[in-house]
């Protein structure tokens, strides 16, 4: 068995059907979770679980601030609340070749967030959330 290491991942974004960047640094989010209704036969049954409606959560991607993505800023926030988006995520293997394996998440652009500045000696991440569809495409 060949496990999969965080860093093994090709993520791409593109908004309105333009792709912005090559690979973004980090996805995170983006899960399928269901709500849950219990039910209990009287009044000291066990428990059952009824299941529930399935919902996806936000996904929140950041790549490397940089001159280039510093133009992005106005064209992202001007589809934010509205604009289609969708984040391909592309598992690699340890030699960086595609595993084959990808899954897409496709929703509305939620928020842009700007990179936090001041002293540190960090690269900044530009950040956006995606208000995901509950199904993956």
């Amino acid at each position: 068995m060949a496990y999969i290491r965080e860093d093994q991942a090709d993520i791409r974004v593109s908004l309105n059907g333009t792709p912005f960047g090559d690979s973004w640094n980090e996805a995170e989010g983006g899960n399928l979770e269901a709500d849950s209704a219990k039910a209990r036969a009287g009044g000291m049954g066990r428990e059952v679980s009824a299941g529930g409606p399935a919902s996806r959560g936000d996904l929140t991607v950041r790549i490397n601030h940089s001159d280039v993505v510093a133009t992005w800023l106005p064209v992202f926030e001007s589809f934010v609340g509205w604009g289609p988006i969708r984040v391909t995520l592309a598992w690699l293997n340890p030699d960086r070749t595609p595993t084959g394996t990808t899954t897409t998440r496709r929703g509305t652009l939620k928020a842009v967030n700007t990179p936090d500045m001041g002293g540190g000696a960090d690269v900044s991440q530009f950040e956006i959330v995606v208000d995901c569809d509950e199904l993956a495409a």
